[in-house]
């Protein structure tokens, strides 16, 4: 399985910058208050969804969607299943009025099974835009609707081409009762057939055990227009949360941003196949693996894997660290001639030729050197054990690997401290046919930002944190059938990854397809705007004693008595957000 290491472009990096300048200069802001009747729809989790998975799906939901075929267009639902447009005049400078555009049927609670642990799972309304003129819509109850739009400009209503539950199309195992929301899509003609894919999310709660994140993948056909067909179904687990998820260009697979890898459990087109349950002994008692009869721990650094078994009497240990012929690996370790430890299987790639070991009366050390460097491995090959933590470790050993500190004097801050355990997100190419990981990302321990979508038709541009900047990252072109995977690397938003890590509020994180500024926005506090330039007035910033210096602009919008944001959309002049009272829109100049 190749590892993408991702390589920022020097070109979009500004060394020079020299951080943001709050500037005291007012945002215009354009407030239209809501009636009774077109404010938006929200539902709150229930009290059999408590877990962080359910408080996640509820709570970051952006319920104002950007239209990434129009400019200046996003739509929202109110609380009478009304799906309503939100449009900005560039010419006037002034919010046009709300256009309703269709009526969706909302799905009333049942105020007897609400108090029941057996209630049916609800789910906020979601839809996304997979073409120029089709759009998904998913009432959070189990429904999903696809909508003719026509030509989204005009503001003309939508029209219902077909309905579909996904428990009902008996394609598909492990799809829950309940609701689900929408992720990404995307519309395809292959061969004569218009293909419309998709992707949603549940949460599968276990009140004695971990929560699971489920993806449903479904594909619908359109045999007999304007009706659709569902075809294909696929269904994807993990004990994680995807921080991002798309499908690929032509929708062969999708890649998920999470810190446990997703693993396919169902496919209706190409059964999933599970590797056979290993016998089970005649006394009935569960055979131990090898690393469990001869255990050992490991530790890593950003170059080195270093691996130690305590030896035991009567066991004789043997290392093989260079390959007999192409076919073998590079890496076996033997206790007894079972195979503990097997090249094959590691996480990455190491580099055979320095690897070295080393045995002593009590101890077998091995160290391992990675290739690529620079990059924390999650795990050291998959079922093996976990990486020993600090507190199990010999401490002059941990002091021994920490590197030295830049400067005594600057004090820590609280976003210097992410938490006790480390989490490592991968991002992770699965392939829908031979549901394998193609390809695999080390993002480190942040996951992606945020994602944005640069150029309609594309997949989602996800943000992630290069040393103190922001890179965008936008997934290539390739041919179809091929399997290959690259991301290039299409914009910065300078220091905006410093920035962001200080902002404890944050809700929703952004930027226009034009990168022109970044937005962090609160739930109900305020928002923070970020221009990578000062403007004209800030052309005559110097650095006194040294070369030109490069200033960022930075201005906070105060949000008063408007409730709670629950949703923004970026666009390169105009930013707009939905709050429990009031549609905002903010004037923004990047000149």
């Amino acid at each position: 399985m190749p590892h993408i290491e991702l390589v920022p472009d020097r070109k979009l990096l500004k060394t020079n910058f020299d951080g943001y300048i709050l500037s005291l200069e007012p945002v215009p802001v354009l407030s239209t208050e809501f009636s009774t009747t077109n404010c938006p729809h929200r539902v709150k989790p229930t009290e059999q969804q408590y877990s962080y998975y359910h408080a996640r799906l509820f709570g970051m939901q952006n319920h104002l969607v950007r239209d990434p075929w129009t400019n200046g267009q996003c739509y929202y639902i109110d609380v009478t299943g009304m799906v309503q447009r939100v449009s900005y005049d560039n010419t006037l400078g002034r919010m046009r009025p709300l256009v309703p555009v269709f009526k969706l049927p909302l799905v009333a609670p049942d105020p007897v099974q609400e108090d029941e642990t057996m209630a049916i799972p609800r789910y906020n309304c979601s839809l996304v835009f997979p073409s120029e003129q089709l759009c998904l819509l998913s009432d959070g109850c189990g429904t999903v609707r696809v909508l003719e739009t026509g030509d989204r400009t005009t503001g003309r209503e939508w029209k219902l081409q077909s309905t579909f539950r996904p428990l009902e199309s008996n394609l598909t195992e492990r799809v829950l009762p309940g609701g689900s929301v929408l992720l990404d899509g995307r519309f395809l003609v292959r061969d004569g057939k218009r293909l419309l894919h998709f992707v949603m999310i549940q949460i599968d709660h276990q009140p004695v055990a971990k929560s699971k994140a489920l993806l449903h993948w479904f594909t619908l056909e359109q045999s007999a227009p304007p009706a659709w067909t569902v075809s294909v179904v696929r269904t994807l687990e993990s004990g994680g949360y995807p921080r991002y998820c798309a499908l690929d260009y032509h929708a062969t697979a999708i890649l998920v941003a999470c810190d446990e890898p997703f693993r396919f459990l169902h496919d209706s087109e190409h059964p999933v196949i599970t590797p056979d349950p290993k016998p089970m002994p005649s006394d009935g008692e569960g055979q131990p693996t090898p690393w469990e009869q001869y255990p050992f721990q490991w530790t890593q650094t950003l170059d080195e894997v270093i691996i130690t078994f305590e030896k035991r009497p009567n066991v004789q240990y043997r290392v093989i660290t260079e390959p007999s012929s192409d076919s073998e690996p590079g890496l076996q370790v033997f206790a007894r001639d079972v195979l503990v430890i097997d090249g094959t299987q590691l996480y990455s790639t190491i580099d055979h030729e320095n690897t070295t070991w080393s045995m002593d009366r009590k101890t077998l050390e091995i160290t391992l050197q990675k290739q690529p460097a620079d990059v924390s491995w999650p795990f050291l090959f998959p079922g093996g054990p976990a990486e020993t933590t600090p507190g199990n470790s010999d401490p002059d050993t941990q002091l021994s690997d920490l590197p030295p500190a830049t400067n005594l004097n600057a004090p820590l801050e609280a976003c210097d401290f992410e938490g006790e355990q480390e989490t490592y997100y991968t991002l992770e190419r699965l392939s829908c046919i031979n549901h394998s990981t193609t390809h695999s990302v080390s993002l480190g321990s942040g996951p992606p930002l945020f994602t944005v979508s640069l150029r309609p038709g594309l997949p989602a541009t996800f943000a992630l944190r290069h040393d103190v900047d922001a890179c965008l990252w936008q997934l290539q072109p390739t041919a179809v059938g091929s399997e290959d995977c690259r991301l290039q690397h299409e914009g910065t938003l300078h220091a905006f990854g410093y920035v962001q890590a200080s902002k404890q509020q944050q809700k929703y994180l952004g930027c226009p397809p034009g990168m022109g500024y970044a937005v962090i926005c609160e739930s109900h506090r305020g928002i923070y705007i970020y221009k990578s330039n000062y403007g004209p007035s800030g052309a005559g910033l110097r650095n006194r004693h040294g070369t030109q210096v490069a200033i960022g602009q930075h201005q906070f919008v105060s949000l008063k008595d408007t409730g709670e944001v629950l949703g923004i959309s970026c666009e390169d002049e105009i930013l707009i957000l939905i709050t429990e009272k009031a549609l905002l829109a903010l004037q923004i100049t990047t000149g």
